[in-house]
């Protein structure tokens, strides 16, 4: 995995240059995770744990992974009692198998080995529950078109470079591998979906589960088994458009 001072240097600024930009896409995930009706979710390589505080609102219990210690300080500081934080390695964590109805992993793959992705995909198809969903946020290969072909060869490889070379190197294999599309094909044992696009197709936000059923489908049978009979589930998601910054 990460060393352990890799972001020292770049946890006390990292929600200054990424917040914004990131904003739809964490939006987008605290959405998908209110109408599941998840209750118990982690966020693994949860980083300074902002898509965790916009979860806090919620009636959810909350813990966010991480293996450096100076992104958990940060974490920490935004002060929510209520966000459990452990530094750990994401692949290999000292939690009970089935823990949790929501995964999340949001643009931590694709810095990793693929090695390390694998490991910290199964990791979380350990710790997921039944019916529960892994939502993954990372890089997959742009739509045609001159704006989206500038920001996915162009754009997003240089801020890949400026990471480090390893990280370069690691975002490199993850796209000639396939990318988030290929990675989900080759390694979830169940359904996924896409949820959103980013940044003209640059990002995508999908969502796994480990049924033979879409994950939306597991969620409206988990709703209706938990939910009187008069209730209707409702599966409108107000999803924020594509970005365009």
């Amino acid at each position: 995995m990460q060393s352990r001072d890799e972001y020292h240097h770049t946890a006390a600024i990292y929600d200054l240059l990424f917040s914004r930009s990131l904003r739809g896409i964490r939006y987008n995930i605290c959405t998908f995770i209110t109408h599941c009706r998840a209750r118990n979710v982690i966020d693994l390589c949860c980083g300074t744990g902002e898509q965790l505080q916009m979860l806090s609102k919620e009636d959810i219990v909350l813990t966010g992974v991480d293996l450096s210690p100076s992104m958990l300080t940060r974490a920490r500081e935004k002060g929510s009692r209520k966000i459990i934080y452990l530094e750990a390695d994401a692949s290999r964590l000292p939690l009970p198998d089935a823990s949790y109805d929501g995964i999340i992993i949001s643009l931590a793959l694709h810095e990793k080995t693929a090695l390390q992705h694998k490991a910290i995909f199964q990791e979380a198809c350990r710790l997921l529950q039944p019916h529960g969903h892994i939502i993954i946020a990372d890089y997959s290969h742009p739509t045609s078109g001159l704006s989206p072909l500038l920001l996915g060869k162009i754009v997003v490889p240089v801020i890949e470079r400026l990471a480090g070379i390893n990280h370069y190197h690691n975002y490199r294999d993850w796209m000639r591998n396939g990318a988030v599309e290929g990675f989900l094909a080759r390694e979830n044992p169940g359904k996924s979906i896409l949820i959103s696009s980013h940044f003209q197709g640059c990002i995508r936000l999908c969502a796994a589960s480990q049924v033979k059923e879409s994950p939306l489908q597991a969620s409206l049978k988990k709703i209706q088994a938990n939910s009187p009979k008069t209730e209707q589930p409702s599966f409108i998601f107000p999803m924020k458009e594509q970005d365009s910054d």
